[in-house]
């Protein structure tokens, strides 16, 4: 019994379907984020022990993106802007839910070269990835000295729900007020 891709797709409607994501992970992620989001990270800080940088290895911290996207898009923006900043709604997305990084602080930035043509997007099986990516995490999570999870743990919570429904939360409905004086009187 395990988690497969029709759970990925019934479950959370990703698509599976399409060309696997099987690309280059030697990419130079700072030219990446350079050319499809048109802003560079700074270089890391030298200190491995301090957990400070920008962009460590291919995740990028989010608030770092938010800094330079937050703000809304001017109504005169370049069609190249508005795919910039659409690339950053959909690497915040795919990374907070699908390819979710254990610290929640940082996005996994291997996703944006698949988005190099948004409209290209939907070619690929993103359901293969986040499953993938999900088994990795569940395997790192097997060690005695991890503390947290990344991956698509919403899609592990469904699943168990789905598979074992007794331990399945129970919505109950609010009690009544109890009335002030004598329990008679609310008869």
């Amino acid at each position: 019994m395990g988690i497969t891709l029709q759970d990925i797709e019934v479950m959370l409607g990703v698509p599976v379907g399409g060309f696997l994501m099987v690309e280059k992970t030697n990419l130079k992620w700072k030219d990446v984020c350079t050319e499809l989001l048109g802003h560079q990270p700074l270089d890391p800080i030298q200190h491995p022990n301090e957990n400070k940088s920008i962009l460590v290895e291919a995740r990028i911290r989010v608030n770092w993106l938010e800094a330079r996207f937050g703000a809304p898009l001017a109504v005169d923006a370049s069609d190249a802007v508005v795919q910039q900043h659409a690339r950053y709604h959909i690497l915040v997305w795919l990374g907070s839910i699908l390819f979710m990084d254990k610290s929640a602080e940082r996005v996994l930035v291997m996703p944006l070269q698949f988005l190099n043509l948004i409209s290209d997007a939907k070619k690929y099986s993103w359901g293969s990835a986040a499953l993938t990516w999900l088994y990795r995490h569940l395997c790192k999570a097997s060690d005695t000295k991890a503390m947290q999870i990344g991956g698509v743990v919403m899609l592990v919570q469904l699943w168990v729900y789905s598979r074992f429904p007794q331990i399945c939360p129970i919505t109950r409905l609010p009690q009544q007020p109890v009335q002030a004086g004598p329990l008679a009187n609310s008869l």
